[in-house]
């Protein structure tokens, strides 16, 4: 039987360019997924918007013309869920391990300057200034509609236009957000 979903917990304040909620369900994808889609439903009403989005294979996907846009990350029974009206947001949630090959996929995702911060920080450190710099690579890169693919001074121009606005350590785990103004909404993140 699947535990119930926490209440979410604020991570920053009302407000913020992309606000940010926890919530906690141990149980299968499919199941957190089901949960973000309730809650994101009664986050818009308690706003005064409806509830209005297709579904997509990663979650609920808002309409054009919405005034708030949305953004879901997983990792273990962690449920990271992000609003904006500024624009285009991405979220991610990340923890580590330290790996032999962090080094390695720092530098090739994350770039040189990420992976001269690794190599900088004491080994006890590795772990979480890994999982930081994967958690905002990863919300830069949905804010952008875009899938993973390899450092490179092309991938950072185009990832320029999404800026981290927030990130947060709780309970071992990074949750970073970033925004990028919707350039098909003349206004939208720009004032």
């Amino acid at each position: 039987m699947d535990a119930a979903v926490s209440p979410a917990l604020r991570l920053n304040g009302e407000g913020a360019p992309v606000e940010l909620w926890l919530l906690r369900r141990a149980a299968a994808r499919a199941r957190q997924r089901q949960a973000a889609r309730d809650w994101l439903a009664g986050e818009l009403a308690r706003r005064g918007q409806e509830a209005c989005w297709t579904e997509s294979p990663k979650g609920p996907w808002m309409t054009a013309g919405a005034r708030w846009r949305s953004s879901f990350s997983y990792c273990g029974p962690y449920i990271l869920c992000g609003l904006s009206r500024l624009g285009v947001p991405g979220v991610d949630l990340a923890g580590g391990a330290d790996g032999p090959g962090d080094a390695d996929v720092v530098h090739l995702y994350c770039g040189p300057e990420a992976a001269a911060g690794l190599a900088a920080c004491p080994a006890p450190d590795r772990a979480d200034v890994f999982a930081r710099a994967w958690s905002g690579l990863e919300a830069r890169l949905k804010a952008c509609r875009r899938g993973l693919e390899e450092y490179s001074p092309e991938r950072e121009r185009f990832l320029a236009a999404a800026r981290i606005t927030c990130q947060v350590r709780h309970d071992g785990l990074w949750a970073s957000a970033a925004l990028r103004p919707d350039p098909a909404e003349p206004g939208r993140g720009g004032s």
